[in-house]
C-alpha cells in the first residue's frame, strides 16, 4: 500500500513538472503518450503477467473510441461516456475471453488476430455508421463538471491523471492475491492447477480487466483526436502496441508505458525528417529489441544497480510465494 501512494506521489509530480518543461507541441505529444501507455499497459498485464500474447488487442481500443464517437452524438456526459465505452470493452473481452483462453498459446495468438479483423471489417463495412474507410469525426466534448476541455493543457492534465490512476489500478491487482495467482498460472498452469484453483478463472480476470483498460484508452483517445478510423481496431494497431510492450519490457508495470514513450518520441521526431520514416524506426526497435532482451526497464534496472553498487534483487516464484501464503494462513 505504501508503495502504491509513493508511485501516485512520484507519477503525478512528473505530470505536473512536464508543462514547466516542455512547448505547447511536447504537451500535446505528451498527452497521448499517457493515452498509448495505458494502452500498453492493459497489453502488457496479459502478456507479462498471465503469459497470453495477443495480436488483437486494438479490437477494445478502437471498441472504446467509437463508442464515444457513436454515442456521444446522442450522449453528451463525458462520465457516462467513459463507463459505457469500458463496460462495453470489458464485456466483450469477458464473452471472446471465455472462448479465447480454452486454446494454446498459438492458436491464442491466431484466434485473438482474427477476432481484430473482424472488428475492423465490422467498422470498415458500415459506412453508414461508422464512415467505413473514411472514418469519420467525434462530436462529443470531453466536460468533467466545469466547462469543456478543449485547451490542450488541460487535456494532458486529464489524460495524465488517467494515467496515474490506470497504473495505480493495475499495480494493485497484480500485487493482490488474484494478480500472483495469475503470475503463478503463467510461470506454471499445472502447478497451479494441482493446488486447486481454476486458472481459467484467473485467466479470465486479467483479460477482462485488460480488455476494459484497452477500451478507457480508445476512448480517452476519441476525445484527444477528435477523430477516429477503422484502423484504431486492426492487427496492425495491435501490432505496434506490441512492440510499445516488447521495447519498454515484459513482465513489468512502468515497461510498456515507457515503451509507449519511446515509440510514440521516435516516430513523432524520425518523421518529421523524412518519408521512409518506418523503415529507420523499424531498424532502430530492432535493435532495441536485440540489444537489451529485458526492455528499456531493465535497462534502467541495470545501471541503477550499477550506480548504488547493488545486486539485483532474486525474483520470486509466485507460485511458491503462492504456497507460503497459504501455509501460513
Amino acid at each position: 500500500m505504501k508503495k502504491n501512494i509513493t508511485y501516485a506521489i512520484v507519477l503525478f509530480l512528473f505530470v505536473l513538472a512536464v508543462p514547466l518543461l516542455f512547448s505547447d507541441f511536447g504537451i500535446n505529444l505528451t498527452a497521448e503518450i499517457y493515452i498509448m501507455a495505458i494502452f500498453a499497459m492493459s497489453l502488457g498485464l496479459i502478456m507479462g503477467f498471465a503469459g497470453m500474447v495477443s495480436l488483437g488487442h486494438a479490437a477494445f481500443f478502437g471498441i472504446g473510441a467509437y463508442t464515444v464517437a457513436l454515442v456521444g452524438q446522442y450522449v453528451p456526459n463525458t462520465y457516462l461516456l467513459l463507463i459505457i465505452a469500458v463496460a462495453l470493452s470489458g464485456i466483450l473481452a469477458l464473452i471472446t475471453g471465455a472462448v479465447f483462453i480454452r486454446t494454446s498459446k498459438f492458436y491464442f495468438l491466431m484466434i485473438t488476430l482474427a477476432f481484430s479483423q473482424l472488428i475492423f471489417t465490422l467498422f470498415w463495412q458500415m459506412k453508414d455508421l461508422t464512415g467505413g474507410a473514411d472514418g469519420m469525426s467525434v462530436s462529443a466534448i470531453m466536460n468533467l463538471g466545469f466547462g469543456d476541455i478543449i485547451d490542450p493543457r488541460s487535456i494532458y492534465y486529464v489524460m495524465g491523471i488517467a494515467f496515474v490512476l490506470a497504473f495505480i489500478l493495475l499495480r494493485s491487482f497484480v500485487e493482490s492475491s488474484a494478480g500472483k495467482i495469475t503470475k503463478g498460472v503463467m510461470e506454471n498452469e499445472s502447478r497451479m492447477n494441482a493446488l486447486g484453483y481454476n486458472v481459467r478463472v484467473y485467466k479470465l480476470l486479467a483479460y477482462t480487466l485488460s480488455g476494459a483498460l484497452a477500451g478507457l484508452a480508445g476512448a480517452l483517445y476519441s476525445f484527444y483526436n477528435v477523430f477516429v478510423s477503422p484502423e484504431l481496431s486492426g492487427w496492425l494497431f495491435s501490432g505496434q502496441v506490441m512492440i510499445m510492450v516488447i521495447v519498454g519490457g515484459v513482465g513489468t508495470l512502468l515497461g510498456p508505458a515507457i515503451g509507449a514513450g519511446v515509440f510514440i518520441f521516435l516516430q513523432n521526431f524520425i518523421s518529421t525528417y523524412t518519408e521512409r520514416w518506418p523503415l529507420i524506426m523499424g531498424v532502430l526497435l530492432v535493435i532495441l529489441v536485440l540489444m537489451g532482451k529485458g526492455g528499456v526497464v531493465h535497462w534502467l534496472q541495470y545501471f541503477k544497480a550499477m550506480i548504488f553498487r547493488r545486486k539485483p534483487k532474486e525474483k520470486v516464484s509466485p507460485t511458491n510465494q503462492v504456497e507460503k501464503e497459504e501455509v501460513v494462513s
